[in-house]
């Protein structure tokens, strides 16, 4: 077919067609690959679910969701002894990040060694602002006191000496965390759950009622 369009006009309209099926192109592999990561996550999190149902049917206990809001580990724990050790006051979020922080405090010793760079850095904690590790310290605890910050494996373990009380912690796929069990032998257990792909939330806690509750 004749065109009276210039040869170089031509070879500039045949370039942007080129160009614009080329980002066509990458784009559509960036939404496959998108959708192939959606796709696993999304069977990770079914795998996960299976497991813990298998899990909650073996320990006879029944998952109670917990809110994904930062303050999840506490919430999980506190309801764990509301349903096990009722007291006249309830406990919530709030009573155990105070508790955790004022143990952790008064015994420093015990774990100012085993929070890492990145408990400080979940804690907000950076390398600049603090001159000590006992100021890097004292401003974890109040972190762990005062914000929505993540609680780990140290403000379970101080949990588990402010209540005398084991806590263990179940993951679907990976053996229970017994935290506290020799020193606490004689009293039941706190259940609580950690999840990675359940739910989409990451990493989360909640707890693990008895069946009857």
């Amino acid at each position: 077919m004749y065109s009276d369009r210039p040869p170089a006009e031509k070879k500039v309209s045949r370039q942007k067609a080129r160009l614009a099926r080329r980002d066509a192109a990458a784009a559509q592999m960036r939404a496959d690959a998108e959708q192939e990561v959606r796709d696993a996550n999304d069977q990770e999190a079914q795998n996960e679910a299976l497991a813990l149902k298998k899990l909650c049917e073996d320990l006879h206990v029944s998952l109670y969701e917990i809110a994904p809001d930062g303050h999840c580990m506490y919430a999980a724990i506190a309801d764990q002894l509301n349903t096990l050790y009722p007291a006249p006051e309830k406990y919530d979020y709030r009573m155990l990040r105070m508790a955790a922080a004022r143990y952790m405090r008064q015994h420093a010793a015990d774990f100012m060694p085993f929070i890492s760079d990145l408990d400080e850095t979940h804690a907000g904690i950076s390398a600049g602002q603090a001159t000590s590790p006992e100021e890097k310290f004292d401003q974890y605890c109040h972190a762990m006191e005062t914000t929505s910050a993540w609680g780990g494996q140290p403000e379970i373990l101080a949990l588990t000496r402010v209540f005398h009380t084991p806590i263990h912690v179940v993951q679907p796929g990976m053996p229970i965390v017994k935290v506290g069990d020799d020193e606490f032998r004689d009293k039941r257990p706190l259940l609580i759950s950690f999840h990675i792909k359940l739910f989409g939330l990451g990493e989360h806690y909640n707890s693990l009622r008895p069946e009857s509750n």
